[in-house]
């Protein structure tokens, strides 16, 4: 029953056993067989996330699931009955599948028979991962196969046969690393119909694909796909084709991997395929001990906003509020209030000829983010970053007027408390005619000039509120602020923005608290 995918599967007729008159199943191990099996399997894990080199995590994209939250994943599917076809892509050492295997033994799930497809492409972990999967699932009905190959590639082949969909379970932890345009992973998503830019969002795809209308899928991913444009198509993808049932979070962003010092933030995520779209189950724990979970229901409309073209998914905290403001009346778009916001014009490493560490005679400001303090520019500075860039003929496009702007910056710090820190750039800042600003920026302007002066105070208190913060945290899980995301974003009215700048300019020393009561006063007037 046991095959590896380069010799040829066995094919055999599940036995099952009767008790009864009925057909039952029974994975062969009792509940407390399970425990050197789990205790095994969790010490490889750690071993392997010690001690395995980085460079070989990163070629497989390869970090295992600890046991605690392989036991929750499993914990999540419901109880079910008849045929069990498992598929775990990705699986490594199998900690998911047996986790899965010893749920049903614990409670004596009532099934025909169970098929288990392992997908692993690292030859090194297939030996253990055969090892496991045979001890988990030692019984007559259960029909197990170890595939020592791409699951990309494989499920596109059978796409190519016209194979129909046959799992009604998929446990994953799918891989994380990042798709080349031109490479055979992208050429085997692309067969079945999926454009994406990570190995973890085309595993989902082609796990979605490969799963019975009804079917479950429980995952543990990045959360990274729920905003940005380059996840777009995958969400379609998704969204299309599945419900979301739950949605787990840890509050803690490095605890779900933290021997692998991973620091992307996770989340488990619960799909059923070709299911009405319900309500959704939000859950948070502290950290990956998952002893102190807390759950509530919201209405889909919450999750994915139906007017957003972009379909960000939004993952409500567990109190259900965004701050002590209460601003969602704020409804504008950018489009609306005629400002745009795009990225800093100039990538230095291709200009570098053209920077200078001091300014000079021909040369305007280049601002970076080195340059911004309490909420303000500070430039020139003395740093590792030029202060300035010549004016030529090659970098003219690059150049703004000077004028008001305000920039956030695209990558916030680790530790910090804030994912949007927004700072206002005013014509006083300089002497030159003209400024540039650096690529590790975002640039908030109209038509390519500078903002009107009460607008661009009133915007600097609007970005810097901590409700558009937690807003923001609600559809981005990870360190980067992308142009896109400050455009899904909810903005007050011109009014209101003026009427925050007005109250800004009075404000002789600014702070957080000046900034969030300056917007909850305007709400009296929007």
């Amino acid at each position: 029953m046991y095959s590896l995918k380069n010799k040829s599967p066995v094919k055999t007729k599940p036995l099952s056993r009767i008790n009864g008159g009925t057909i039952l199943c029974v994975v062969a191990l009792s509940v407390s067989e399970f425990q050197p099996l789990r205790e095994q399997i969790e010490q490889a894990r750690v071993i392997h996330a010690t001690d395995t080199p980085r460079a070989i995590k990163q070629e497989f994209g390869q970090y295992f699931t600890p046991a605690n939250i392989a036991d929750f994943m499993a914990s999540l599917f419901p109880t079910s009955s008849g045929y069990l076809n498992i598929l775990d892509p990705g699986a490594g050492i199998g900690s998911l599948s047996c986790a899965l295997a010893e749920r049903i033994a614990s409670e004596k799930w009532d099934v025909d028979s169970i098929s288990v497809d392992a997908y692993e492409l690292d030859q090194s972990l297939i030996g253990d991962l055969h090892k496991n999967l045979k001890c988990a699932f030692n019984d007559d009905c259960c029909s197990v196969n170890v595939y020592n190959e791409d699951y990309l590639e494989a499920t596109a082949r059978k796409e190519a046969k016209g194979d129909k969909p046959g799992y009604s379970h998929v446990i994953m932890n799918p891989p994380y690393k990042k798709i080349r345009t031109f490479s055979r992973e992208r050429e085997a998503v692309k067969s079945f119909g999926l454009e994406t830019v990570n190995l973890y969002t085309a595993f989902m795809g082609a796990a979605i694909v490969s799963t019975i209308d009804g079917g479950r899928i429980v995952a543990i991913v990045p959360r990274s796909f729920c905003n940005g444009a380059y996840y777009k198509q995958f969400r379609e993808f998704m969204l299309e084709r599945c419900a979301i049932e739950r949605i787990h979070l840890f509050d803690s962003r490095n605890t779900a991997f933290k021997e692998d010092a991973v620091l992307q933030e996770n989340i488990i995520i619960m799909l059923q395929k070709g299911a009405h779209q319900g309500d959704v189950e939000i859950s948070h724990s502290k950290d990956d001990s998952l002893k102190d979970i807390q759950s509530h229901f919201v209405p889909f409309v919450d999750i994915v906003n139906p007017a957003d073209p972009e379909m960000f998914i939004n993952i409500p905290p567990h109190d259900d509020k965004f701050g002590a403001e209460n601003l969602q009346g704020f409804q504008s778009t950018l489009q609306d209030i005629d400002i745009q916001v795009s990225t800093g014009a100039v990538v230095d490493f291709r200009v570098k000829d053209y920077l200078r560490m001091n300014p000079e005679i021909g040369t305007v400001p280049l601002i970076y983010p080195t340059h911004f303090k309490n909420w303000r520019i500070c430039w020139p500075v003395k740093s590792k970053k030029p202060n300035a860039i010549v004016n030529t003929e090659t970098t003219v496009k690059s150049l703004l007027p000077r004028g008001y702007y305000v920039v956030v910056r695209r990558f916030s710090a680790k530790e910090e408390k804030r994912r949007l820190v927004a700072t206002l750039v005013t014509p006083d800042d300089f002497n030159s005619d003209k400024i540039a600003f650096e690529n590790h920026l975002n640039v908030f302007m109209q038509n390519k000039h500078g903002l009107d002066k009460q607008i661009a105070y009133g915007l600097t208190v609007w970005l810097n509120t901590t409700w558009l913060d937690n807003k923001f945290r609600l559809f981005s899980g990870h360190t980067q602020v992308n142009a896109t995301d400050l455009r899904n974003l909810p903005y007050p009215s011109k009014d209101t923005l003026s009427r925050m700048g007005y109250m800004l300019e009075m404000e002789h020393e600014w702070s957080q608290d000046v900034f969030d009561k300056i917007a909850k006063e305007a709400t009296n007037g929007k």
